[in-house]
């Protein structure tokens, strides 16, 4: 949970204060959370559906591979990592970046923070760092592109925390 609270005093709190006080607008409108609430979850929930069925194919008949659903607070953790995280990178830095790019280079550029701030976690958990790099950043460039095709952050925001829980549970 102390991961969490940094991610809210670090990202969320900053940036909301820098939108109301900087920018002048309505943090909640222009980070893309106002609108499209209820469909933009469904969008996500329907995405991450056929994500997981597929993941359960390969998993379970391809590789046998068992499947934890015993992942304590991992659960709530899954749930919350994806708010914390999309906000600052697509429902921000990436709204910022488009601002000056067209939209792959500023999808790329929030891809490549985004696996950054993601390093020295896999570095203390001896994580692959090579097979990690790449699988977020491909996560990283489709959650981008969901946040720009659909218009609303709850789809990258839902389908971000199921592929956390997919990957916790087992689902690889």
């Amino acid at each position: 949970m102390t991961g969490l609270s940094l991610y809210l005093f670090i990202f969320i709190i900053p940036i909301i204060l820098y939108l109301k006080l900087r920018d002048k607008v309505n943090p909640f409108e222009y980070l893309k959370l106002k609108d499209n609430l209820f469909k933009g979850i469904l969008t996500g929930f329907f995405i991450s559906t056929i994500f997981i069925i597929s993941l359960i194919i390969k998993n379970i008949i391809v590789q046998d591979r068992f499947i934890n659903l015993n992942i304590g607070i991992l659960w709530i953790s899954g749930l919350l990592v994806g708010i914390l995280e999309e906000i600052p990178f697509r429902g921000f830095i990436l709204q910022k970046l488009l601002k000056h790019f067209h939209f792959w280079l500023a999808n790329l550029l929030t891809t490549i923070l985004f696996v950054a701030i993601h390093i020295p976690i896999w570095l203390l958990s001896q994580t692959d760092m090579m097979g990690s790099i790449i699988s977020i950043s491909l996560v990283s460039l489709v959650l981008g592109y969901l946040f720009k095709e659909c218009d609303s952050l709850w789809v990258p925001i839902t389908v971000h925390s199921i592929f956390n829980l997919a990957t916790w549970i087992g689902l690889r």
